[in-house]
C-alpha cells in the first residue's frame, strides 16, 4: 500500500482555536496521564497519522526514524515553524550532538541505569499501573528515568548550539525546565516508595537527582522561570 502523503495532513487539526500553541514541545509525552490532550496538536496528529497509515492498536506509531522525522517536520509546518536540523537529517545530514562528554549528562545516565537495574517490574505490575486512576510512584519513576537523560541531552545540545544568541535559547530553557519537572516528580516518587516499600530505593538515586537538579540550575539559570502554558500554568 502506498503511503498517504503527509503534506497538509494535520492542517485541519491545527486550525482549531482551542489548541494550546506548542504545548507538546516541552511535555513529558505521557499522554495517558495528561489533562490537556484534547488541546494538543501533536496528540491529535498522532491519531490522524495512525488512521491514515492504518496502524493497528498493537503497532507502533512510527516504523522507523524516517517516519518520526517526517511526522515532526509536518507538525512544525502546521504550526508555521522551521526545522533546519530535521530538514538536514532528512536529506542525509546528521543530527546535532555534543562536542565532548558532559559530566552532568553522565550523571543523568548513571541515574537512568541505576533505576533500570533496581526497579524490576512484571507485566502484571504494568497492567495494574494502567488500571490505576493516579500513577503509582513506581510508574512515575519508570516513565521519567530515561527521559531525564534524553531531555537533558536535548537541552545541552540546544545550549551549545545557541551560546551567545539569547533570542534562540527557548529550546534550551524549555527542555531544561521539562527535565527539572521530571527530576522533581521522580524524587517525590522515590521518597514515597522509600516510606512504604521493602527494600527501599537506594539513597544514591535520590542523591543523583539532587546533583542533576543542581547542575541544571547552574547551567540553565533561566530554566525555572520558563513557563510552559497549559502545563505549568492553565491556558486561556
Amino acid at each position: 500500500m502506498a503511503d498517504v502523503p503527509l503534506k497538509g495532513l494535520f492542517a485541519a487539526a491545527a486550525r482549531d482555536a482551542r489548541l494550546i500553541p506548542g504545548v507538546h514541545r516541552y511535555c513529558d509525552e505521557w499522554c495517558a496521564r495528561c489533562g490537556v490532550t484534547d488541546r494538543c496538536l501533536a496528540f491529535r496528529a498522532v491519531a490522524v497519522y495512525r488512521k491514515a497509515r492504518k496502524r493497528s492498536s498493537t503497532e507502533p506509531t512510527f516504523r522507523d526514524s524516517a517516519e518520526a522525522v517526517a511526522f515532526s517536520r509536518e507538525i512544525a509546518a502546521a504550526e508555521g515553524l522551521r526545522t533546519p536540523e530535521l530538514d538536514a537529517f532528512a536529506t542525509g545530514g546528521k543530527l546535532p550532538r555534543l562536542q565532548q562528554r558532559d559530566p552532568l549528562l553522565d550523571c543523568a545516565w548513571e541515574y537512568a541505569l541505576g533505576v533500570s537495574l533496581w526497579l524490576v517490574l512484571t507485566p502484571e505490575d504494568i497492567q495494574a499501573f494502567a488500571r490505576s486512576p493516579v500513577a503509582p510512584p513506581e510508574e512515575v519513576v519508570l516513565w521519567h528515568h530515561l527521559r531525564i537523560y534524553l531531555k537533558l541531552l536535548r537541552a545541552l545540545i540546544a545550549r551549545e548550539r545557541t551560546i551567545g544568541v539569547a533570542s534562540e535559547n527557548e529550546d534550551a530553557n524549555g527542555c531544561a525546565r521539562l527535565t527539572l519537572v521530571s527530576v522533581q516528580k521522580s524524587r517525590q516518587a522515590l521518597l514515597q516508595m522509600k516510606r512504604r516499600s521493602a527494600p527501599p530505593p537506594p539513597g544514591s538515586l535520590v542523591r543523583l537527582l539532587d546533583a542533576i537538579e543542581q547542575g541544571i540550575d547552574k547551567r540553565f539559570p533561566h530554566a525555572r522561570a520558563f513557563i510552559r502554558v497549559g502545563l505549568d500554568v492553565p491556558a486561556a
